[in-house]
């Protein structure tokens, strides 16, 4: 008895800051009747009650040492009968998942019935439901034994017990519920490498639990997937997995049926070419089933009336014949309404803003001489009356005298002494641009004089609108051909 009693004493003390709880206070309450005779019959100790505490420590997780601390009560004919105890045990005690925990235990007591010590031994069964995790609550039965002293009483005691066993914890007890499975693709979290992402119907058989990696989302996995960034989409390359079938144009129709594969086929798609843009057989921006003039460029004046088509310019000066003074000699805008349009000191044609005389510099300078400012002016003014030239290259030319780099240097000092006297007077920069091509352009490939004097010049190129090739067509509406302009060259010179 002392030794059980020790055993459980020990267990209590020594780990219970510890482990709060592997600790539990456990009462009973019990009615109950003896089972022998003379306790029974002689005595007339028929039926009773008992209380008993019963702390208790868990050792593992369903076996505990126990202390008992308890009292029997028979009420008699000759006076009540009493028995009280102390003891110890163990107590087999399996959790039945999130219940309660089933037990069974075992006990030696040292008991005392008035003057008389004598040993006894009782066992338990019963159930515990969880009313909380700190406390639980259930039936239970209970046998009890007390064994008679030799010359005591002729009888030992035995009696059966029912009622109610409540077990309180100081602490709650861990519980083990089922092996995590966080993703649900059926690998426990502890051998899941990814536990938040299901496997899925392709796993990594390199990664338990994992997806093959499919970074464009595609449905092929980077491993076999030959574009593995791009999405293979409705139209996938049977020649390439997980790649879509090529496009090299963007326009949305794949390489495989696009009769125009490296041009877009835009905003007017050829119903007859897949892939095609539908055509623009003047490059106007208007496509020929909507062009009424489909083989003329709509230029600078497109007529309003007339889709597609420019402003009647009989003479192509830039100039509409509706505002042209003089419709059928080319000249250049004007901002005098009875000038606009004749002959002056410059015209426009061909792509290009000709001179009609030189600009003439001073010897090996950029020094323009003050004789040429009545073509310099007339230029700065047709500039001014034509906004919708854009932008001009100046562009300066030499004869083939001196060095290469010496001629280079002069006709580029000389195309920029241009642009600066234009901007000085008010044309905007952002219109011109200059440059020099030295001897390297000669209008005449001749060492004389003559071809020398033709050679030394600038020219005043139109870039935008850039001048469409040159075309001769019938305007649609209109009452003569019109030649669409070219490029050509100035005459006069520069020294």
């Amino acid at each position: 008895m002392a030794f059980i009693v020790g055993i459980a004493a020990l267990g209590l003390t020594a780990p219970a800051a510890a482990q709060l709880e592997r600790l539990e206070l456990r009462g009973e309450a019990l009615v109950g009747g003896q089972l022998a005779d003379f306790q029974r019959d002689d005595l007339g100790f028929e039926a009773g009650v008992s209380g008993a505490l019963r702390p208790g420590f868990r050792i593992i997780d369903m076996l505990a040492l126990q202390l008992a601390l308890g009292v029997q009560l028979f009420p008699g004919e000759n006076g009540a009968g009493q028995l009280f105890f102390a003891g110890g045990g163990l107590r087999f005690e399996p959790r039945i998942g999130d219940v309660g925990r089933l037990f069974v235990d075992a006990n030696a007591n040292y008991g005392l019935t008035g003057d008389l010590h004598r040993f006894a031994i009782d066992v338990g069964a019963g159930f515990e439901f969880d009313l909380h995790p700190l406390v639980g609550l259930g039936p239970m039965l209970r046998y009890s034994h007390l064994f008679a002293a030799e010359g005591d009483v002729p009888q030992d005691a035995s009696s059966v017990w029912g009622g109610v066993s409540l077990v309180v914890r100081l602490a709650e007890e861990p519980r083990e519920g089922p092996a995590a499975d966080s993703d649900g693709d059926g690998v426990l979290d502890g051998q899941d490498l990814c536990p938040q992402i299901p496997a899925g119907d392709n796993p990594d058989p390199a990664r338990p639990g994992c997806p093959l990696v499919d970074r464009d989302e595609d449905g092929v996995s980077d491993r076999e997937d030959i574009c593995p960034d791009t999405h293979q989409g409705d139209n996938p390359d049977p020649e390439r997995p997980g790649c879509p079938e090529a496009d090299s144009d963007g326009d949305g129709v794949h390489d495989s049926t696009d009769e125009c594969p490296s041009t877009p086929q835009g905003e007017h798609p050829d119903p007859d070419r897949p892939g095609c843009p539908e055509a623009d057989t003047d490059s106007d921006t208007f496509v020929d089933s909507e062009d009424q003039c489909p083989e003329v460029h709509v230029g600078p004046h497109p007529d309003p009336e007339r889709q597609g088509c420019p402003l009647p310019d009989r003479d192509n000066d830039m100039v509409p014949d509706a505002t042209d003074a003089c419709p059928d000699r080319p000249g250049a805008p004007n901002e005098d309404p009875e000038l606009n349009g004749c002959p002056s000191l410059v015209h426009i044609q061909d792509g290009q803003i000709h001179i009609n005389r030189p600009v003439f510099f001073a010897t090996d300078s950029d020094r323009i001489l003050p004789r040429s400012m009545p073509v310099m002016r007339a230029l700065r003014d047709a500039m001014r009356a034509s906004p919708f030239i854009r932008r001009i290259s100046i562009e300066g030319h030499t004869d083939d005298r001196g060095t290469e780099e010496h001629n280079l240097d002069l006709s580029n000092r000389r195309a920029h002494s241009v642009m600066t006297w234009l901007v000085e007077q008010g044309v905007e920069p952002d219109r011109l641009e200059a440059r020099g091509f030295g001897e390297g352009r000669p209008l005449i490939p001749e060492e004389n004089r003559r071809a020398r004097a033709v050679n030394r010049r600038v020219e005043f190129h139109i870039l935008d609108p850039a001048p469409p090739e040159r075309q001769t067509a019938r305007i649609p509406g209109g009452d003569s051909e019109q030649t669409a302009p070219s490029a050509g060259a100035a005459e006069g010179g520069a020294r």
